[in-house]
Parts: structure tokens; sequence; C-alpha cells
């Protein structure tokens, strides 16, 4: 497993990643209703380690990109969004 880096701080770091946790888990709410699962799969919500391994890149990620910056809106709208542009940008890959 790779070092992280906190280049604001563990805090930082710690609230960026559980506001990451959050909008993935949101974002999956809304599209989950729209796939087809039978009823052990809809029981089983756990991440699996490459949920947990997306969840700690783009907390690495989002810090590396936001070091010094000031927000303009709430952390969780800042991440939400920033989370669905790299999810779509992963999915086209």
């Amino acid at each position: 497993m790779s070092i992280t880096v906190f280049p604001n701080g563990f805090d930082s770091w710690q609230k960026t990643h559980f506001e990451v946790v959050e909008a993935l888990c949101y974002l999956r709410d809304i599209e989950e209703p729209q796939l087809q699962k039978s009823f052990s799969e809809m029981l089983n919500r756990s991440a699996t380690d490459s949920m947990y391994q997306l969840a700690r890149e783009l907390t690495d990620k989002f810090e590396e990109a936001t070091k010094g910056q000031l927000r303009d809106r709430t952390l969780f709208e800042e991440i939400e969004e920033f989370v669905a542009r790299e999810i779509k940008e992963r999915a086209g890959q």
C-alpha cells in the first residue's frame, strides 16, 4: 500500500475522505435502483477492496488538487461534484 501524503494536514485529509465515502455512497444509491440485482446482491452493500482503494485515491487526488485553495461552497458540494466527474471519467476509459 502506498504511503499517503497529507498536503493540507491529516485533519483535512480525514474530513475529505469521509465526504468522498459519503459521495460514493450517495452516487451508488442514485445508480443502484437502475441496475438489475438479485435479492442477495441487494442485501450485501458492503464495500470491496477496489471501493476502499477508489475512496483513498479520490481523497488523495482531491486534497492535492485543492491544496491551499479557499472554498466557495461546502466541502460536500465540492467533493460530490469532484467524485461524480472522476467516476464519469473512469467509466469512459
